[in-house]
């Protein structure tokens, strides 16, 4: 493991006497937390998830939970936080290859779509869970699409730009988004790889026009 949180479902503290230093001790014990508070939430929901079911699911006790979160909540946010920290490295990651700019979005794109694909249940929880919490959730909905926003607009050159679509960065990232979501809500976030070809047309036409953006939806088909 190293010491980025990339998978919060991969680590596990060995049972037993192991000997591990507290530092390594507390850290697989909030790693075990923020798994389980992932994997409840997105089987039970966000208002009928309690301490107690992330508990038994992590098998961690009570005190050890509140020394390192407030409560439910503080959880829940942590683990949305090391999730989406981890997608937007990923998508950004892929778009940061060398190439022209489509193919880096492509590229983009796909990491996204694989992320999504590969979890599910973490899936669930970074798009339909956070919206159960209340004003807070739509500021951070608000941070993270403004994210995504800057790193498509980052590699346009001038001549991509469209000055009749002023917005349409925002306008492109929020159906990608919208698309997703449905597929979620849906429970079909296994099978969005899938939907690549079709989404690298939606995502590049505004941009690049019909003849582009069809080029390369056959590339990826």
């Amino acid at each position: 493991m190293t010491d980025k949180e990339e998978d919060l479902r991969q680590w596990r503290l060995p049972r037993g006497r192991h000997g591990l230093p507290r530092e390594t001790v507390t850290r697989s014990q909030r790693e075990r937390l923020l798994a389980a508070v992932v994997r409840v939430t997105a089987a039970k929901g966000y208002a009928n998830t309690t301490v107690a079911d992330v508990l038994n699911e992590a098998g961690v006790g009570r005190e050890t939970f509140y020394e390192l979160f407030d409560d439910k909540l503080a959880c829940m946010l942590a683990a949305h936080k090391v999730l989406m920290d981890d997608l937007e490295a990923r998508v950004s990651e892929a778009y940061g290859q060398p190439g022209p700019w489509e193919r880096r979005v492509v590229a983009g794109l796909a990491a996204a779509l694989e992320w999504f694909a590969n979890d599910p249940a973490a899936s669930r929880f970074v798009l339909l869970e956070l919206g159960a919490i209340g004003p807070e959730s739509m500021v951070r909905f608000r941070s993270h699409f403004a994210r995504f926003v800057e790193m498509l607009d980052e590699g346009l050159e001038g001549d991509e730009r469209d000055p009749d679509m002023p917005q349409a960065s925002s306008l492109a990232v929020g159906a990608t988004f919208a698309r997703v979501y449905e597929e979620v809500v849906l429970d079909r976030a296994a099978e969005l790889p899938s939907l690549l070809p079709v989404m690298t047309y939606e995502l590049l036409v505004p941009f690049l026009g019909e003849e582009v953006a069809r080029a390369e939806q056959r590339r990826v088909s």
